[in-house]
């Protein structure tokens, strides 16, 4: 080989060594210039090199010449944790990272880098040092932590809001429901996921609702606001309260409705007890008016007749305070009754009651439960007083030793009430010559209000009046609580 081949070899390796270090150069360079912060280490974690990117976020300058100078040396406070990740890598090998690590500047701030460390080797396969590379992540962290805190501020407020909340589809599907919403609609969490608004609305409120809903869709109403109800597993009826808003997407088009309920259902029942009140007190009133009415007629027709018949006129006075005194007796009972009615048996004992009663053991009453309509239980009364009135004139209660039975029952279908007044024991009986005030009474009595009769046999042995009304049932009678 002659000299002019060695000087075109060894021209060609020098090419070779220039192009290299000028590649090695250009690559430093650009790594230095790399937005990225890129910091490379030998195995004593001295610097080969490092981006300016790097250097100003570790807060110094960009073009600060840190070649040669040992890492722990530039930062002596460098945490331990670091300094044992270092030792890991270089002697194991092994990449580490961290999507974002917060880490305290001197100056108090609190900084999120995201981190990447790996090894790099020699030609030979050694481990040569390590690549740090950074990137500051702060504002990216930041934002998600606010997110999460939104986030888990909204769960907390959705999932214990003291009422019901719901996410529901443009379409009516529930998206999600909390615990409230449940315990309102009466339904599990997954069997309402399962289905749509529409299915659970009462009937005759869902045309409204589907309305109100479409019309928020179009954006001509930004929320609404309904009574509605639910209809529970079981057909049970829910009243609620719901008032419902549109979240749209960054777009424009709907995302979901949030849909707010209160149970309402206690407040709707107050009402309507309160309606049925106000309609009931409406209908006692014209009871009350019309019984006035009534008791004043009946007060006008025992005058009239006991002035006409009865010439004397204390006589008169004493029959016809008599006779309001056994209205009055009764009276006392509808009061007490609020007007709803009495019981038989102490219309009886009361009518009864100032001629000895059972009390005396000469007049006993008997019969089965029995419950009379205002208008009925005055007009027993009157009938009552007559009767005993008539047996202490002239029948069995007028001597020591006569008795009254005044029994009924109650028989058919149609609850006809039949009453028995039995006299014994009193004077002979003679059958009168003409039909006095009393009996013209009785008659008209059971014919008018009881839609009835009454029947009276003279027998010698004791006067006999065998009476029949219709007796309504309770429940067809006015009541304020009952209705």
């Amino acid at each position: 080989m002659d000299d002019r081949h060695l000087d075109s070899i060894g021209s060609a390796a020098r090419l070779d060594a220039a192009n290299d270090a000028a590649a090695r150069a250009g690559a430093l360079t650009a790594l230095r210039q790399a937005p990225l912060g890129v910091a490379i280490f030998d195995r004593e974690m001295r610097y080969l090199v490092a981006s300016a990117q790097f250097l100003t976020d570790q807060g110094m300058p960009g073009d600060m010449p840190l070649e040669g100078r040992q890492h722990y040396e530039v930062f002596p406070d460098i945490p331990q944790h670091w300094r044992d990740i270092h030792a890991r890598v270089l002697a194991e090998g092994v990449e580490l990272s961290h999507e974002g690590e917060a880490f305290e500047r001197a100056d108090g701030q609190l900084h999120w880098v995201r981190w990447s460390v790996a090894p790099w080797r020699t030609d030979d396969g050694e481990i040569g040092g390590l690549v740090l590379y950074t990137e500051e992540v702060t504002s990216r962290v930041e934002a998600r932590l606010r997110l999460e805190a939104a986030e888990r501020q909204y769960r907390a407020v959705f999932t214990q809001a003291a009422m019901g909340v719901a996410r529901v589809s443009p379409d009516g599907r529930f998206l999600e429901v909390n615990d409230r919403f449940c315990d309102i609609s009466r339904y599990p969490r997954d069997e309402l996921l399962a289905r749509t608004y529409q299915e659970i609305t009462h009937p005759e409120d869902l045309d409204s609702d589907v309305a109100q809903a479409m019309a928020l869709l179009a954006g001509e109403i930004d929320t609404y606001s309904i009574e509605k109800r639910y209809l529970t597993r079981s057909g049970e009826a829910v009243w609620i309260d719901l008032t419902v808003s549109l979240v749209r997407r960054p777009d424009g088009a709907p995302d979901y409705f949030i849909s707010v309920i209160a149970d309402i259902a206690a407040r709707k029942q107050a009402e309507a007890e309160q309606q049925r009140y106000q309609g009931q007190l409406r209908l006692m009133i014209n009871e009350l008016n019309h019984r006035v009415k009534n008791t004043l007629a009946t007060v006008q027709s025992i005058a009239a007749q006991t002035l006409r018949v009865e010439p004397d006129p204390v006589q008169a006075y004493d029959k016809f305070e008599a006779r309001l005194m056994g209205l009055s007796e009764v009276h006392e009972v509808l009061t007490r009754e609020r007007w709803h009615g009495a019981a038989l048996l102490e219309v009886a004992e009361r009518a009864l009651r100032p001629f000895g009663g059972v009390a005396s053991n000469r007049i006993r009453i008997d019969g089965p439960d029995a419950w009379l309509a205002p208008g009925a239980a005055l007009t027993l009364a009157l009938v009552f007083h007559e009767l005993a009135t008539n047996a202490a004139k002239y029948g069995a209660l007028s001597n020591t030793t006569g008795r009254v039975d005044l029994t009924w029952s109650i028989q058919g279908p149609f609850d006809r009430l039949r009453l028995t007044w039995v006299e014994t024991g009193g004077p002979t009986v003679v059958a009168p010559t003409r039909r006095g005030f009393g009996s013209r009474l009785i008659e008209r009595a059971m014919r008018g209000e009881l839609r009835g009769s009454a029947a009276m046999t003279f027998d010698p042995g004791g006067l006999t009046c065998a009476m029949e009304a219709h007796l309504p049932s309770r429940a067809d009678m006015l009541t304020l609580h009952e209705g």
